[in-house]
């Protein structure tokens, strides 16, 4: 097995040196979240009843942090769209973010076509590209996502950006307070998962020392829905590990009757429970449940409760714990962990299809 404790290990299979943007989740959150306060916010803004993010990847993912965070407040609905069409039409009372690291996400760019032929108020997040170039030529107000890296790496600032704008419209409760939280508990949590942490210290490394050759079943509910589906992704994109992620109280209804199969090809599973601080008494009985289930089928499981604080503190802290341990499982196995060239081979094929053209 990788040393994870061996400095050497980080040099020869993180060349790229994903660990730094790791440790700079909390410096990224924090300029994005002055960039969207420093924005001129258009006077029309006001009546949004509605907001609908149009994404894929990361960029997605932000969009379901954002909503489960506006849910937990029964704040403004946000759906989050990720396809060429949209799922319904939009008025003059919709809100429609495109957001794109990369500016040229073929289906971003679909989605944002679409809501410029409606009435709806558009906002284009991007760090380059086409998604940058229209929205500047059109006039449409627009957020730089300002770092580099994977698109995947961006989500910090993505997730920010929006919050920021969505509470500047007093559609979300999200404030200064809130986000030197968020900020300072980031903080502490580098401090407690970075690589110079020695394993017996290091819950990032216990984690993904524990999930190595098993299969990785991430299930979440409350405000880390979204959550879980993060790690599912960072496992994939990181650690090139199959992981799979359900909803809490929903695979009640469904996946736990495959509980008494057998895992796929033979290799075992471990369940993970992100349970978010503070859960109500109904989501926590259902995370009981759940466990009570896993015991009867022998079917091994941690629980991993999030960080204290307010609820946004707590869902970066658990994504960021999930980003660890998908790099740290990645080192385990000898893999660097930056490289996708799977995906970078899907966007070529991608590439040969005739898509739709943009006028």
């Amino acid at each position: 097995m990788t040393d994870l404790d061996n400095p050497k290990t980080y040099e020869q299979l993180d060349p790229s040196g994903l660990r730094g943007r790791l440790r700079e989740l909390p410096g990224q959150c924090q300029a994005a979240w002055r960039q969207s306060q420093a924005m001129k916010v258009p006077e029309d803004w006001k009546q949004i009843s509605q907001v609908v993010i149009g994404g894929m990847g990361g960029s997605a993912i932000a969009g379901d942090l954002a909503k489960d965070l506006a849910a937990s407040q029964q704040a403004v609905p946000i759906t989050v769209t990720r396809d060429f069409q949209l799922p319904f039409s939009l008025n003059s009372n919709h809100l429609f973010v495109a957001c794109s690291f990369s500016g040229n996400t073929a289906e971003t760019l679909s989605l944002f076509q679409q809501a410029r032929q409606s009435e709806a108020k558009v906002l284009v997040l991007a760090g380059k590209g086409q998604l940058a170039r229209m929205a500047e030529d059109e006039g449409l107000p627009l957020l730089w996502i300002q770092t580099s890296g994977e698109p995947r790496s961006a989500l910090g600032y993505n997730l920010l950006l929006l919050l920021g704008i969505l509470a500047r419209l007093g559609l979300v409760s999200t404030t200064a307070n809130d986000i030197q939280s968020a900020i300072t508990g980031l903080q502490e949590q580098v401090a407690r998962l970075s690589e110079e942490i020695p394993a017996g210290d290091n819950l990032a490394k216990q984690l993904a020392q524990e999930m190595d050759g098993r299969m990785p079943l991430i299930y979440a509910g409350g405000i880390f829905s979204g959550v879980a589906r993060r790690w599912k992704t960072q496992l994939n994109e990181n650690a090139k590990v199959w992981a799979f992620c359900e909803s809490i109280p929903e695979l009640l209804h469904n996946s736990v009757e495959a509980f008494h199969t057998d895992a796929v090809e033979g290799s075992d599973r471990l369940a993970l429970l992100l349970l978010p601080a503070a859960a109500s008494m109904e989501l926590e009985r259902r995370y009981q449940i759940v466990e009570e289930l896993l015991d009867r089928q022998r079917i091994p499981y941690r629980r991993i409760s999030g960080p204290a604080g307010p609820p946004l503190a707590q869902l970066l802290g658990m994504v960021l714990l999930g980003d660890y341990v998908s790099y740290y499982l990645a080192l385990i196995q000898s893999i660097d962990p930056s490289e996708t060239p799977l995906l970078d081979l899907g966007k070529k094929l991608a590439s040969r299809v005739s898509t739709p053209r943009l006028s």
